[in-house]
Formats: structure tokens, C-alpha cells, sequence
């Protein structure tokens, strides 16, 4: 009796579990015509200053916010790099100077690491993470000191692997997860921080899409965030 209900219940709760899984998407910011294409792409190591909800403190949380920002800068470059355009990290001390290239600069405004544990026993959003960030982009052939592109990311993934499929396997995963060195971020913000990267190479991608530089094979639409 018990094993049916349970069955019967795994069966319904599996298409909300599947649907509430995880998400990153894009928030549109400020937007302004710029004059051509760039050759590439400099990404700087994202500011930490916002709110870090996670299960560490003191060095730890250094190490946890330092390692988090290898892992999205790795993951930013190495995939504009493999579906749009070359893209480095921008040098410690890196002084833009006028060139055909853009720079990227970005913040995470709220990283909530949320609980393995809820995600994969519950699921439903329960104990789930949440990932959010600003990006600005700054046209270096102008030498404007102000970004003409902005934007942020908002999402997180509320199921868990073990309940679900990994993205254990995904090549960006392992590019971010290498880049993290030590394993001092959760695997939860690990996934989030996969999806961002791909969501910040769409954003960009459509922007230049909508510029006519790109043809249409080679456009990515990004998620548009929505209440």
C-alpha cells in the first residue's frame, strides 16, 4: 500500500520537479547603438561586494568567493570563445586603451548556495539556490568611459542531481569546475554559474544580432526574464 502511494505520488511530483528544475535568465538593462563589431572580448574578475548567503565565513568565504570568480570568468570566456567570439580574461591590473574590443565587467549581486539536501529529497524550489548578477559592456574603440550595454542574470536551481540529471558531464561544467580549483563552491552554484555563462553569450549574441553583424545561424536567444 505504502510503495503504491509512494509510486503514484514520485509520478506526479516528477513533471513539477522536471519544470522547476533550474533556470538562469536575463533581465534587459540599457542598451545603446554602438559602431561595429568587435574583434574580442576582455572579461574582468566580477566584483563580490553583494549578498553571499552561504555556509561559510572568514577565510573561507574568501576562498569560496575567490575561487567563484575564476570559475565565471573561465566560464564566460571559454563559451563566448566556442559559440561567438574570442574572449580573454582581462589582466590583473588591466588598463583598457583604445582597440577594436569590447570589456566586459560584471557583480554578483546575490549568490544563495540554498540546501543539497532539500533540492534532492524534496524538491518543489525547496532549499533551492538562487544566482544573480549585473553585467556592463564597454566599447574600447570609443574610449566612452561609460558601458553601453547592461544587463542582469536571475535564476538558480531549485532539484537537485541524484533526484535528476547532472550536468557532472558538461564540458563548461568541468571548464568551471577545473577553474575552481580547490571545490570551495557548492555544486549547486556551480550548475548556476554554467547556465549564467551561457545565458551572458546569448544576451551578447543578441545584441549583435539585432546590429546586423551576425547572421542568424549564429544567434542565440537568450532567456528573457519574466514575472
Amino acid at each position: 500500500m505504502f510503495k503504491n502511494t509512494f509510486t503514484v505520488i514520485s509520478l506526479i511530483a516528477l513533471p513539477f520537479l522536471l519544470a522547476a528544475c533550474a533556470s538562469i535568465s536575463v533581465e534587459p538593462g540599457t542598451a545603446v547603438a554602438t559602431q561595429q563589431m568587435p574583434e574580442k572580448v576582455y572579461v574582468e574578475t566580477f566584483s563580490t561586494d553583494g549578498d553571499f548567503k552561504v555556509d561559510r565565513d572568514g577565510q573561507e568565504l574568501v576562498a569560496f568567493k575567490k575561487d567563484l570568480q575564476a570559475m565565471m570568468v573561465a566560464g564566460i570566456t571559454t563559451d563566448l570563445s566556442k559559440r561567438l567570439i574570442p574572449a580573454v580574461a582581462a589582466p590583473k591590473g588591466f588598463h583598457p586603451k583604445m582597440e577594436k574590443a569590447w570589456l566586459m565587467r560584471g557583480r554578483f549581486t546575490r549568490v544563495n548556495q540554498g540546501s543539497c539536501l532539500l533540492r534532492g529529497a524534496i524538491g518543489f524550489g525547496a532549499g533551492g539556490t538562487k544566482f544573480e548578477t549585473q553585467v556592463e559592456v564597454y566599447d574600447l574603440s570609443t574610449g566612452d568611459s561609460k558601458p553601453f550595454y547592461t544587463f542582469s542574470t536571475t535564476g538558480g536551481s531549485n532539484a537537485e542531481p541524484g533526484a535528476l540529471p547532472s550536468l557532472a558531464t558538461d564540458p563548461l561544467t568541468l571548464v568551471i569546475e577545473a577553474a575552481g580549483g580547490a571545490g570551495n563552491v557548492a555544486h549547486g552554484v556551480t550548475e548556476d554559474a554554467t547556465r549564467t555563462a551561457r545565458e551572458i553569450t546569448a544576451e551578447l549574441s543578441d545584441y549583435m544580432y539585432r546590429s546586423r553583424w551576425i547572421p542568424e545561424d549564429k544567434w542565440i536567444k537568450p532567456k528573457q526574464y519574466s514575472d
